[in-house]
């Protein structure tokens, strides 16, 4: 095991761990913290890690009041890692450290020139990469046992491909499958000479291809079943598969944190910056920056498990993880409320406490309930766990170009966004929606307030929504619903700069109450409604 994993070995509580000052510490997969059984929402189907496998620099477990002052010191990661993992933690904090991958696993170049089909490509110095038969394989660093930590082609079904534009700040989706070669030769150690099979296809002058797998085998950081947890001034350059994730933990802050990309690259996380499942008490996220990513900068969600199977005699529930990336964590407790939400309208119709929980396999949970089951349509109804739903505060960030959207939320607690910059990003700023019929991310919102932010040509691949910068979209599947999913939104003293579309707009739905004021827009404004109970616009 390399020095820097040996430091976590024998950690007391009540300690404190200094890294050496200004140390780069080079951490591999194959010499690092192996553990198994760390399932993590939204991530890896089972053919991918079916054992919740885990590769990880810093791995605390069972811990109480622990600093770690990174003290300017750099971890260069090799191969595939989750490099952070906390379980069953409270009161760590993480300060003054920096987080890189010595071979990213999102590979990029540019288009430097091109003529009909024949391009010119200048691969990023970092990234590595073979020629055989005309295919373009990108691959990792290689093992102790000299095999690759991993290979993939440019154009394989497991990878996913869009271009950044640079002067622009703008990404855009690219087909996989019109990335592919007649022929490529090689120019020099990284310049490629190539000539498209499809003749009908172009490539972006100056842009920047940006290849990724699109398995979520390793992540950012894991925080599971953990409370009071802060990272301070914590710079992190890349991250593979998923960012920072946390999941049914509570109070989990970023003070002070950089997530933007290593020098010469244009993608910091392949997937979401920040990432809260099933978490409670306070998340807070203030005076951070972050761009170049695959997906969003902030989900906080909770977990709509489908009910399968109901006991009527005995008040137990079958319940199942219906989504293939969420499976195998423990998402009860005994103790814990759930509520009863309806499918088609995503309601809440009845409340129950678990008194006892047992995992079936590693979708299916048996839930033993303190009180009689209500009337449940069985294989569409859902459960939902109401008692981890945290406040957010998100605060005095910058979120700059990245491939998704701003701030997803879907969460009952206080919500505020303020003092924030959001500008060139795919999607809108903020988008609030609930649903059990497809990603099952629960659920409903009662109060979030956005102000004094700054938005800027934001949702710029115009949907057909019109290009909405907030957008509630809760996907309920009944007509003529009279009902409202969510409750309050206040959007007050914000600037919307530069709309996509020749207004600004906003599309709210199954909205009970938005307050609209005191904004600026440098175009037209308009809301698109559609079961909004009352709407004040000033």
């Amino acid at each position: 095991m390399n020095e820097l994993c040996k430091l976590f070995l024998h950690v007391n509580n009540h300690s404190k761990i200094t890294l050496e000052n200004n140390k780069t510490y080079h951490v591999y997969q194959d010499d690092s913290f192996i553990v198994d059984g760390y399932f993590c929402s939204n991530t890896a189907k089972k053919d991918e890690n079916p054992t919740g496998l885990r590769f990880s620099a810093i791995y605390l477990k069972g811990k109480k009041d622990i600093v770690i002052d990174g003290n300017g010191a750099e971890i260069i990661v090799h191969g595939k890692m989750t490099p952070i993992l906390l379980d069953k933690c409270e009161d760590i904090v993480i300060r003054n450290l920096s987080i890189d991958y010595a071979c990213p696993t999102m590979s990029e170049f540019k288009v430097v020139s091109g003529i009909g089909s024949e391009y010119i490509l200048k691969i990023n110095d970092e990234c590595l990469f073979e020629i055989e038969d005309n295919i373009l394989y990108w691959h990792g660093e290689r093992d102790k046992h000299g095999e690759y930590y991993w290979r993939d082609t440019n154009s394989g079904f497991k990878r996913y491909i869009k271009y950044f534009n640079p002067k622009k700040q703008q990404s855009y989706d690219f087909n996989r499958d019109n990335l592919t070669f007649e022929r490529i030769k090689l120019i020099n150690d990284n310049t490629l000479s190539v000539t498209l099979k499809n003749k009908d296809i172009t490539l972006p002058v100056g842009c920047i291809f940006q290849s990724r797998s699109i398995v979520r085998d390793q992540i950012g950081a894991l925080i599971q079943r953990s409370k009071n947890i802060t990272f301070e001034s914590l710079r992190v350059k890349f991250m593979h598969g998923l960012g920072m994730v946390s999941q049914f933990s509570e109070n989990i802050s970023y003070y002070n944190c950089d997530f933007t990309p290593g020098k010469g690259r244009t993608i910091t996380s392949t997937a979401d910056f920040f990432q809260f499942s099933g978490c409670k008490g306070d998340i807070i996220i203030n005076n951070c920056k972050a761009w170049g990513a695959h997906d969003d900068f902030v989900n906080v969600h909770g977990t709509h498990l489908g009910i399968i199977e109901a006991d009527l005699s005995a008040n137990k529930l079958l319940v199942r993880f219906m989504h293939p990336e969420s499976w195998g964590f423990q998402a009860f407790d005994k103790g814990d409320a759930i509520d009863f939400i309806k499918w088609d309208t995503l309601q809440p119709y009845h409340t129950l406490t678990v008194t006892d929980f047992r995992k079936i396999n590693d979708t299916d949970i048996e839930l033993s309930l303190d009180g009689t089951l209500p009337d449940i349509e069985l294989e569409k109804d859902v459960v939902e766990n109401a008692t981890y739903t945290p406040n957010l505060y998100v605060k005095n960030c910058y979120f700059g170009t990245t491939a998704a959207r701003g701030i997803l939320c879907t969460t009952r607690g206080e919500v505020i966004i303020e003092n924030n910059v959001f500008e060139n990003l795919w999607g809108p700023a903020l988008l609030i929606e609930d649903d059990c019929n497809f990603w099952f991310e629960s659920g409903y919102t009662t109060n979030i307030i956005f102000r004094n932010n700054v938005v800027s040509n934001c949702e710029y691949h115009e949907t057909v929504y019109g290009a909405p910068v907030i957008r509630y979209s809760p996907k309920v599947l009944r007509e003529n619903v009279d009902t409202f999913v969510h409750g309050k939104l206040t959007v007050e003293g914000n600037i919307f700069k530069n709309p996509t579309t020749v207004k600004h707009r906003f599309l709210l739905q199954h909205l009970r109450k938005a307050v609209i004021k005191n904004n600026t827009f440098d175009a037209e404004f308009e809301i698109q409604a559609f079961n909004v109970g009352q709407i004040i616009s000033e």
